[in-house]
């Protein structure tokens, strides 16, 4: 199959995979990239692939900042923030990230997902050179690495999405784990799918 029908392909099943998708404009991208490349006019077909990208991605990123934990009793939060990032910026990826605070107590949680990184990530996590940073630990039944220079957590969902809750020297480990515990998990590996 042709390298370009082989990304419309995708593109297209990534349509139907993102239900919540701005779906119209999405399937207008597509269909604008398939006529254009019928025409063989190739750099309006990239582009508008591309567009079709980028509205999945923001679509993707959206959807992770609603997979945030709620603001705890107590706590205030900022605005959760989200990015989508294209391929050309560091290969890419969305991510959802929501700082939290009480008093002196900082907290911030991050999703990641769609990235290149992540394989690597994913490496780094297991690795026994990692070892001397990052100690494997168990958190409400779940494999997490735990670095005590940076206080977070961080843990690998699907094998796509990158959960991270980090602290300041304020914040008390048990702060952090109960971020850990708030967070749908469930959930986030529906999205990865």
């Amino acid at each position: 199959m042709h390298p370009h029908r082989i990304a419309l392909a995708t593109l297209l099943l990534a349509t139907v995979l993102a239900g919540h998708a701005r779906g119209d404009e999405v399937t207008d991208q597509i269909n604008e990239a398939l006529k254009a490349y019928q025409n063989q006019d190739v750099a309006t077909a990239i582009t508008a692939l591309d567009a079709a990208a980028n509205l999945l991605r923001q679509a993707r990123a959206e959807a992770l900042k609603q997979l945030l934990p709620p603001v705890p009793a107590g706590w205030t939060a900022d605005d959760a923030d989200a990015t989508a990032i294209g391929a050309a910026m560091l290969g890419g990826g969305t991510t959802a990230s929501r700082v939290y605070h009480n008093a002196a107590q900082r907290v911030e949680v991050q999703l990641l997902a769609d990235s290149p990184m992540l394989q690597g990530m994913a490496a780094l996590i297991g690795s026994p050179m990692a070892a001397g940073a990052m100690k494997t630990v168990v958190v409400n039944d779940r494999r997490m690495a735990y670095t005590e220079n940076d206080r977070s957590y961080m843990t690998l969902i699907g094998g796509k999405v990158v959960v991270t809750v980090q602290g300041d020297a304020e914040t008390p480990d048990a702060a952090l784990r109960s971020f850990i515990a708030a967070i749908d998990f469930t959930a986030i590996e529906k999205l990865a799918r």
